[in-house]
């Protein structure tokens, strides 16, 4: 007996469909998400550009080798001694000569020592920049949120208004077999019989437009996040914070808004780069060479010799290249400010409507609960005075619909106003997931 009821119990449990949190459908859209990988990629590599323009400001060691072959070499000849060197040596005798190619390999030590903070400049841009990027893909992370959120209350609204027809077809193919009876007995007009069932038509077609819709919406999600909207279950949240509290949020916690701010940091180490990079550059370098001749080019042998030294180099004379790339990093920081600008003037707009948007709504659901409760009266009282013949088919229809009508947008609004939730919560780059 235990082991037949495990296995019904196993047999129910695959027969269900799995159900899934809202939340969890919003991080497995993160997971699987092309474009926000693409994201975090680039904050990924900004993060690496950093570590090499840091190590940029360590010493570097190097290998190289070098062969070269001339058609001409130095030669020292007899006559070029002021004083003879005997009879024995007449003035053209070459004397000593270099040979006609060189091949030497080199192992050198480079350790910049003064750069004028071109190189910590350059740590400073790529840190921003890095920073930028993360706060990029977060905004990304709440944009996504929303689409799946926003798919999700979509489809609530798409399926209570089905619900609703479908409730309301129940009810005309009751009202339907009542008249078809009356009819058959002659007790009311052909024409009412007709009516209903075009009635039930309408609605019959209205809800093959509603499947359309679920469907597409089903295809939608599903490509989001990998779940169908049938396996997601959702407890609503907490009301809308203030106007006041969502746009300081806002205005200090918005990714975007963020990214702007660091990238105005990678525009100003970048003018820092350029006026740095007009300083003494100061390096210092170490070499070990293995070379044939070597440093005496009259030997023609395999030599091992040691040299190092200071490097210093100083621009003197470019066109005014600096001007140029100082104006550039102005022409790029104004450019910044009026895209932040423009973003709070736009974002501080559509959250002023969503809020307008969201107190109606609270006001029409006060609204649509009488409506639909007085509704719902009227139809009984009109099915009883068409039973009686006191008023006409047409005038039952009408109430029939405008119940159907009321209780549909009573149930579409419960998701309207979660998703002007979620339109405040994108707008503002708040994802509650993610914290």
């Amino acid at each position: 007996m235990k082991k037949t009821l495990s296995a019904i119990l196993l047999a129910s449990a695959v027969m269900l469909p799995a159900e899934v949190t809202l939340s969890q459908a919003v991080a497995d859209a993160w997971a699987i998400s092309p474009a926000l990988d693409s994201q975090m990629l680039e904050a990924e590599a900004a993060a690496l550009a950093e570590q090499i323009a840091l190590r940029r400001q360590r010493f570097a060691v190097q290998f190289s080798g070098m062969y070269r072959a001339g058609t001409d070499r130095i030669q020292v000849t007899a006559g070029a001694f002021p004083f003879p060197l005997g009879p024995q040596v007449p003035p053209g005798t070459v004397i000593l000569e270099t040979p006609r190619d060189s091949l030497d390999f080199k192992l050198s030590l480079l350790q910049p020592l003064y750069t004028g903070g071109l190189l910590r400049s350059a740590a400073r841009a790529e840190a921003a920049r890095g920073a930028a990027e993360r706060e990029l893909a977060r905004w990304k992370r709440a944009e996504l949120a929303g689409r799946v959120k926003s798919s999700y209350f979509n489809f609530l609204m798409f399926r209570g208004k089905r619900d609703s027809l479908l409730s309301l077809l129940a009810r005309l193919e009751h009202h339907l077999g009542k008249v078809e009876r009356l009819q058959a007995e002659e007790l009311v007009r052909r024409s009412d019989l007709l009516e209903a069932r075009t009635k039930a038509d309408e609605v019959r077609l209205s809800l093959q437009d509603l499947e359309q819709l679920l469907q597409a919406e089903d295809v939608q999600f599903r490509s989001l996040c990998g779940h169908g909207l049938d396996e997601i279950v959702h407890w609503p949240g907490e009301a809308a914070a203030a106007y006041d509290v969502a746009w300081a949020y806002f205005l200090t916690r918005h990714p975007l808004l963020r990214s702007l701010d660091e990238r105005k940091g990678v525009v100003a180490a970048q003018k820092r780069a350029a006026a740095a990079a007009y300083l003494p550059q100061i390096g210092a370098f170490a070499e070990a060479h293995y070379g044939r001749p070597g440093q005496n080019f009259f030997r023609d042998s395999w030599t091992f010799y040691l040299q190092g030294g200071v490097s210093v180099s100083l621009p003197v004379f470019d066109w005014n290249q600096r001007r140029a790339s100082l104006d550039l990093a102005g022409i790029a920081a104004r450019k910044l400010e009026n895209r932040r600008a423009d973003f709070v003037r736009e974002s501080e707009k559509g959250l002023r409507q969503l809020y307008a948007a969201l107190e109606s709504a609270g006001r029409k659901r006060l609204l649509l609960e009488g409506m639909a409760a007085n509704a719902a009266e009227e139809t009984r009282l009109k099915e009883s005075l068409y039973e009686e013949g006191q008023i006409d088919h047409t005038d039952l229809l009408a109430a029939m619909t405008g119940e159907e009508r009321y209780q549909a947008e009573r149930e579409a609004l419960a998701a309207q106003i979660e998703l002007l939730k979620t339109g405040i919560d994108t707008l503002i780059g708040k994802c509650e997931e993610e914290e």
